[in-house]
């Protein structure tokens, strides 16, 4: 509870700095296991120099169309973990705490989205990072069982 409230605090004192951190300088924590500096503060426009890519995908909770930019979790995976990294682990603001396997990155298309319809996403619009399948489809079972790992509102990404 009481990191759950640092967290909030930070993201709210962060975003009130700048228009709710329109300019990618809201800080991740991101963690991965075998490296010499395990655990450090990443801003989200330094997530992006992993390789950004623009895709148009339906969100299933919001029900539209919208256009998210991000970063391949494999290409998130390659810039921060290690070539041992396994899991990867993201954490949203309320602890809600989502595990990916390598399996899943390495075959399904997962985008760390940053922006949305070309902006950075501030804290009211679920940001500051999000995770989206861009290839969902309702009738596909595999896509209904992933539903619950459409994650919003991150603040820490784990890697093991």
């Amino acid at each position: 509870m009481i990191r759950q409230a640092i967290v909030f605090l930070g993201l709210v004192l962060g975003s009130s700095h700048t228009s709710h951190s329109a300019d990618g300088s809201m800080q991740i924590l991101v963690s991965a296991s075998g490296r010499t500096e395990t655990q450090r503060e990443v801003s989200v426009a330094a997530i992006e120099k992993a390789g950004l890519h623009e895709i148009e995908a339906f969100n299933p909770y919001e029900k539209r169309s919208d256009t998210y930019t991000g970063v391949w979790m494999q290409d998130f995976v390659a810039a921060f973990g290690t070539v041992d990294t396994s899991t990867l682990i993201t954490r949203a603001i309320d602890d809600y705490e989502i595990t990916f396997g390598k399996e899943e990155w390495q075959n399904l298309r997962i985008l760390i989205a940053t922006r949305v319809n070309g902006e950075y996403i501030d804290f009211d619009g679920k940001g500051p990072m999000r995770i989206i399948f861009p290839d969902f489809d309702e009738n596909l079972e595999a896509h209904r069982i992933n539903l619950p790992k459409w994650t919003w509102m991150i603040t820490e990404i784990a890697m093991e």
